[in-house]
């Protein structure tokens, strides 16, 4: 009698535990690009291990479909993505990606990343002034595929791919300067910008139908639109 008791006790207790960590965790399917998604429709999985809790920070964790961690770090906030600490960004293979630091989901500091094949791809410098609400992101090295160094202690020749985007030019002291040319294969346009101390001065796009469209701030090449300036 006493074995059946302390059996059926051992079974409340498992399932009450399992229902707890059930509550702590939360698990989110997302698509390619990182939205929401079905459980059908998932390319990616993203698991807030500490979910119930309430607390200053919540450890978010992203997953390939093959198990192996994608993205790894913290944020202030569970149910909206809000980056704070180190990131650390996996390739598919299990090597390391990138690791950026943030502040209020905000880069800050030195950020690394690598190619696939773990040689060093970049070293950038970010801040962040929460005053002016301002940005900067200073290159300061590159590699490319080759393991040619083609930016050294912030100037050089740099290229930048990202998965629909790809551009190349001139980097001084950091910063984007000169004409940069690249394409945009999700908006189906070829681009020429003009950089002066990292700032987008102007820019021309064409389009698939080698339609033009001038503009003068990352808003208006962004949005397609021009922004008209108050007098």
């Amino acid at each position: 009698m006493k074995k059946n008791v302390f059996i059926i006790f051992l079974l409340i207790s498992s399932v009450n535990l399992f229902g707890q960590i059930n509550i702590v965790s939360k698990k989110i399917f997302l698509d390619s690009l990182n939205h929401e998604t079905t459980p059908e429709n998932y390319v990616y999985t993203r698991v807030i291990t500490n979910y119930s809790q309430k607390s200053a920070r919540y450890v978010v964790t992203d997953f390939y479909k093959n198990g192996r961690k994608k993205m790894t770090g913290c944020t202030l906030d569970r149910n909206i993505l809000k980056k704070d600490g180190e990131f650390i960004c996996y390739y598919k293979n299990g090597s390391k990606e990138s690791v950026v630091n943030y502040s209020e989901d905000h880069k800050v500091g030195k950020e690394i990343n690598w190619y696939e094949n773990q040689s060093k791809k970049w070293e950038k410098q970010n801040s962040w002034n929460p005053k002016t609400k301002t940005a900067q992101t200073l290159i300061i090295n590159f590699w490319d595929e080759n393991k040619n160094q083609t930016v050294v202690d912030g100037n050089g020749e740099y290229e930048e791919k990202d998965k629909f985007v790809t551009q190349k030019g001139v980097i001084k002291n950091g910063l984007k300067q000169g004409a940069w040319q690249g394409n945009d294969i999700l908006r189906k346009i070829s681009f020429t910008d003009n950089y002066d101390q990292g700032i987008l001065i102007s820019g021309t796009s064409v389009d698939e139908n080698n339609v033009k469209f001038s503009y003068s701030s990352l808003n208006e090449k962004q949005t397609g639109k021009k922004v008209l300036k108050s007098k």
